[in-house]
């Protein structure tokens, strides 16, 4: 059953619909992030060398769901802001009404936002397809601190090839009045790698990953590799810097420090 959030999100997308067309937009070329090269150390234990991610031009996109508070607002008496860590180069190129489209190549792929520091605890994640239908929604418990949430498409809810998504994060700061959310939403596309990439992944090791995928200009696998990384090899200081230079390239320099918090809890 939807969520009352989702059916308020619905409204305001058939009221935009009645008034204005969709227009259609062709995917642009994604051309390799400049990134440096992998150091290799005498153990090839080196990390990623000034990783960047770069995309020129303004890819395909999507409408956005709009007349909802947006990203920074009050929020049960307090200003609290919510950042989709998506890359900000192109926004300025785009209409407001219109988001890029991410690419990933993995069937559940991890989507990541910064929350800043709340007393607001309640949170919702949702996916739908590009025509609406809910794919997957969870309630959470937010720790109250700030920083960066990943949140991981779990099985049995998996993107099919060639196909477009719609997802979204609010804060819930009104149970009874779910306008009052402040959310957050993005698209991502589920793309099958050609053979060239097929071939570079194969013969990646762990830490290579993520510059496999940058280069390939996939934002979504380049940005949770890393975050697996920085998970799995905490004492490693390399994959913080590479973190944070990665979120500085696509324009996210003021999360760029923010810590990267462990799986928030469901709400069963």
């Amino acid at each position: 059953m939807k969520t009352k959030y989702l059916t308020y999100l619905k409204t305001f997308s058939l009221t935009l619909s009645l008034g204005l067309a969709a227009s259609a937009t062709l995917p642009g070329s994604i051309r390799p992030a400049a990134t440096s090269p992998i150091s290799g150390g005498s153990e090839g234990h080196e990390s990623l060398v000034a990783l960047g991610f770069k995309v020129p031009g303004v890819r395909a996109s999507r409408r956005r769901t709009g007349g909802i508070s947006r990203g920074t607002s009050e929020c049960a008496g307090e200003t609290i802001s919510v950042t989709p860590v998506l890359p900000k180069v192109n926004q300025s190129e785009l209409p407001d009404d219109r988001i890029e489209v991410e690419s990933t190549v993995n069937s559940n792929p991890t989507f990541f936002v910064h929350v800043s520091e709340t007393p607001v605890k309640e949170a919702e994640f949702a996916l739908e397809t590009e025509a609406g239908e809910t794919l997957y929604e969870e309630q959470m418990t937010l720790r109250g601190e700030p920083g960066i949430i990943g949140l991981t498409l779990p099985e049995g809810h998996s993107l099919e090839p060639d196909m477009a998504y719609h997802w979204f994060f609010a804060v819930i700061c009104d149970t009874k009045d779910r306008s009052a959310d402040v959310f957050v939403d993005g698209w991502v596309k589920r793309v099958e790698p050609d053979a060239e990439l097929s071939e570079r992944l194969d013969a990646a090791e762990e830490r290579e990953l993520p510059e496999v995928y940058a280069q390939a200009g996939i934002w979504t696998d380049t940005l949770s590799e890393l975050a697996e990384l920085r998970a799995t090899h905490p004492q490693e200081v390399k994959f913080e810097q590479d973190w944070k230079t990665l979120l500085e390239s696509v324009g996210l320099d003021n999360i760029a420090d923010e810590p990267l918090l462990s799986e928030s809890t469901k709400v069963e």
